[in-house]
């Protein structure tokens, strides 16, 4: 057997690696975008019940259920169970912050937040102040 291995020499591996690197990439892999999600769209009567990668959501929406994003009219949510008419340019962000509880955690903190931006701006200062 041959000693070519990545895992042969272990002078290979990241020796700096901290246990604050691994706090890091635990929060990274639960973000939203890193989780399945199970939609729950109506067609005509049937739930679609379909577990998709987060990341993935606002295509598998366009795609199989022909919700655009750039429709300006009010629909009707159909999410199993919801009574609210929503401009077609929100209904993915309805979706994600009343439906699927999509939220985007603090990199420094913890702390959540239902929109990527608001996320952001609060960690640049988080990460600057250390609260």
């Amino acid at each position: 057997m041959s000693n070519n291995s990545a895992y042969a020499n272990s002078d290979r591996f990241n020796q700096d690696f901290t246990d604050e690197d691994a706090f890091m990439l635990v929060k990274i892999a639960a973000s939203p975008e890193h989780r399945l999600h199970t939609c729950q769209w109506v067609d005509n009567t049937t739930s679609c019940r379909h577990e998709v990668l987060g990341q993935n959501f606002p295509t598998h929406l366009r795609d199989r259920h022909g919700i655009m994003n750039a429709d300006g009219r009010v629909q009707k949510c159909r999410w199993d169970g919801c009574r609210e008419y929503v401009i077609g340019t929100n209904m993915f962000p309805h979706i994600q912050q009343k439906h699927i509880a999509w939220m985007y955690a603090c990199f420094n903190c913890g702390m959540e937040f239902p929109r990527q931006n608001m996320r952001n701006i609060h960690f640049n200062q988080c990460r600057e102040t250390g609260t």
